[in-house]
């Protein structure tokens, strides 16, 4: 659901060369379960890694930031071969400073996708803010796009798609699959 008006959107989109996601609210669907020993399990959704997949082989880098820390992300960031993982960043614009220091893309080349207020930081300073259709009001309020889909439950899909088709790049994807 865009915010912007769909030119604007169009052109912020086709500058987008990575794409930063929040875990918790955002790749899942923010709920976090705990076994009886103690270990934390988080539930992702096959399309949403899919639509990251197909992010990395148009050649748009993703990277995770996120305030908790987790080994369950460790393995899914690994799974899609998300190579800038950011785990214990409270302090959300202190790490996109150090993605920046190893990625020195320019801010109106990023996507952040957030869905709380620890993201506000962030959302404000890169060339495309977006959130999920659960996140909270003050994210939404700020957000460039806000996606039809909550977190975890195909919002960071919907947005590779859009990426995609915005840098006309979805049609080579689709012709992989229909040849």
């Amino acid at each position: 659901m865009p915010v912007l008006d769909e030119n604007r959107l169009k052109e912020k989109l086709k500058k987008i060369r990575l794409v930063i996601f929040d875990v918790d609210g955002v790749l899942t669907d923010g709920r976090i379960i705990y076994n009886d020993e103690g270990q934390e399990t988080k539930v992702f959704d096959v399309r949403d890694g899919h639509g990251i997949k197909l992010l990395a082989r148009a050649g748009i880098e993703s990277a995770i930031l996120t305030a908790r820390e987790s080994k369950t992300v460790e393995h899914r960031a690994a799974n899609l071969g998300i190579e800038l993982v950011f785990q214990g960043m409270k302090n959300k614009a202190a790490g996109l400073e150090e993605i920046l220091k190893i990625r020195p893309f320019k801010l109106d080349e990023i996507a952040y996708v957030g869905d709380d207020i620890i993201d506000l930081p962030v959302l404000k300073r890169v060339g495309l803010a977006v959130t999920v259709a659960d996140a909270v009001n003050e994210v939404k309020e700020r957000s460039d796009y806000i996606t039809s889909r909550p977190g975890g439950r195909g919002a960071a899909r919907e947005l590779a798609e859009l990426l995609l088709k915005a840098q006309s790049k979805w049609d080579d994807i689709l012709s992989h699959y229909l040849s």
